[in-house]
């Protein structure tokens, strides 16, 4: 006799196994991504956080259905504001090359990230402008779906680009 159970764990492991049947191809992909980036940086005395949008290129390569090694081009935006009596503006670009690391559900992939950034920031207050670059990290997760050979994907991702920055952008890539 076939029980509720039965036919519940049946479905379960069916799923799991069509998961893994139309899981992500390995292949080459390349996109784009906008949003908006929150960026913090400090000089002397002055602290700045801001919002602007931002966005990003990127290139990567699925070795397995599991990983993926990808390298972006971003633009952090140019948040200006007026701190205390001083105008500020930050121009920050970066690139960077991570891991990514994920598991098919279905047609939705859920990915975490990790990696190297080399950034370079301009701060300017008050019309004077300084410089500021270096090499930092990069963590961030995601959740992409596949439509044939286009991919579609939000992310979340935290750059240790001065005092830190989050990037929150939606894109889509060409998988080819």
């Amino acid at each position: 006799m076939i029980t509720k159970n039965t036919v519940i764990g049946l479905t379960i492991v069916g799923l799991l196994v069509s998961a893994q049947a139309i899981a992500v191809e390995r292949g080459f992909y390349l996109g784009g991504s906008v949003g908006g980036a929150s960026t913090e940086f400090e000089q002397g005395s002055v602290n700045f956080d801001d919002d602007d949008v931002a966005w990003k290129l990127f290139a990567g390569y699925h070795f397995w259905q599991f990983f993926a090694l990808e390298g972006s081009y971003r633009d952090l935006g140019s948040p200006s504001d007026n701190v205390a009596g001083n105008d500020i503006k930050l121009e920050t670009t970066a690139f960077d090359v991570a891991g990514l690391v994920g598991i098919p559900l279905g047609p939705i992939y859920l990915f975490g990230k990790l990696g190297v950034v080399w950034w370079d920031s301009d701060f300017t207050v008050n019309g004077g402008e300084t410089s500021d670059d270096d090499v930092g990290y990069e963590a961030g997760v995601g959740i992409s779906v596949d439509i044939f050979k286009v991919q579609l994907r939000g992310e979340v991702e935290y750059l240790d680009a001065g005092e830190g920055a989050v990037m929150y952008t939606v894109g889509a890539a060409w998988r080819f």
